[in-house]
């Protein structure tokens, strides 16, 4: 299960992924009339931005952030030895609220949190962090994938990372990686898209297997008897099998409870 806590409580919740993510013109054959497809465009919870960001190459290669936002929690925090000290949800507490930074890109010369060398740095200076302004946690031996929306092509996308969040305590909201198109010299992204993808899995050993003959055999088997069962003579002498697909698929779901 993904426990999450909002930087501020009007910001953006997580929300279940979607079917389709692009409006198509007429006409049939759209990649989102797949039922795999489908499946996978709305497998997970998507992360949304909270803010519009524009992002503008600078003639030196470098990007920058127009009108980048930093905001202030709606808690308080204080740091000390106290037993009454930490988060304060109702203020009051002797603490302030803490700030976050929504954009910012690798540095020259960064050392922390960790050291980027020039030649590193020539490579991945169209990186930069975006803030989802969650706190994000997941139960034991469960980690959290962060990666892009699939199935949608643009400008930018957020990188792939699989985070320890079971034993991981991350005293900030996370971040995704956001890799911008080297070819576009303005990239926006507006309030309310879909940042990245972010989907709990187990921590568990998989394998790989080749079937022995005997196993391959019955699994043919198998599928040539569910192809006479359920499916339809198309052109060609191929078979149809597309409406009993979608009937017989039986898809997660990922529900966020008030």
């Amino acid at each position: 299960m993904l426990h999450y806590f909002k930087f501020r409580q009007e910001l953006f919740d997580p929300v279940p992924a979607r079917d389709v993510y692009v409006k198509r013109a007429g006409g049939k054959g759209w990649p989102e009339e797949c039922p795999p497809v489908r499946g996978a465009n709305a497998f997970g919870f998507d992360l949304l931005a909270n803010f519009d960001a524009t992002f503008v190459k600078k003639r030196d290669g470098d990007w920058r952030v127009e009108q980048d936002v930093t905001i202030e929690s709606d808690f308080d925090w204080s740091a000390g030895d106290d037993e009454n000290d930490g988060p304060d949800a109702a203020g009051g507490g002797g603490g302030k609220p803490l700030t976050q930074q929504y954009a910012w890109f690798w540095e020259r010369g960064q050392r922390l949190p960790h050291v980027i060398s020039d030649d590193v740095y020539a490579e991945i200076n169209h990186q930069l962090k975006l803030s989802t302004f969650l706190y994000m946690r997941t139960d034991p031996n469960e980690l959290l994938l962060m990666t892009d929306v699939p199935n949608v092509t643009r400008p930018w996308r957020a990188m792939t990372a699989l985070v320890e969040t079971d034993w991981y305590p991350a005293s900030y909201p996370w971040h995704t990686v956001i890799e911008l198109d080297r070819k576009a010299k303005r990239v926006e992204i507006r309030k309310g898209d879909p940042i990245c993808r972010v989907i709990p899995v187990r921590r568990d050993t998989y394998f790989a297997q080749q079937m022995s003959p005997a196993g391959f055999d019955e699994f043919f088997d198998r599928g040539q008897r569910w192809l006479s069962a359920h499916g339809k003579p198309g052109e060609g002498g191929t078979m149809d099998i597309t409406r009993t697909y979608v009937k017989q698929q039986v898809r997660p779901r990922f529900v966020v409870m008030d």
